[in-house]
């Protein structure tokens, strides 16, 4: 059964285009490994700060190795959470 991740993120004021400026390659990283069915990220047209990400997994292999992966750890750990003032996920078993 696959599952679906939806991660909301708010970037600090001031890194809003840093971090829309990596979503790029995260996606494009994401997209490569195996068990990732799909990834995208897009950003409020409100709140040009918040930022939401929807990846859909195999299995909970998949998303813990995804977790495990450089680009996730280079992209997303230390270059993107920096500047964020709020980070919230909630895995979807799909139906």
């Amino acid at each position: 059964m696959s599952l679906v991740v939806i991660s909301d993120w708010l970037a600090d004021s001031g890194a809003e285009q840093s971090v829309a400026d990596l979503l790029p390659a995260v996606t494009e990283a994401a997209l490569a490994e195996p068990g990732v069915l799909s990834f995208r990220a897009v950003r409020s047209l409100r709140d040009r700060s918040a930022f939401v990400v929807f990846a859909e997994y195999e299995d909970e292999q998949a998303l813990a190795a995804h977790r495990e992966s450089a680009a996730y750890q280079q992209l997303v750990l230390d270059r993107i959470t920096p500047h964020l003032i709020d980070r919230q996920a909630e895995a979807y078993a799909v139906v």
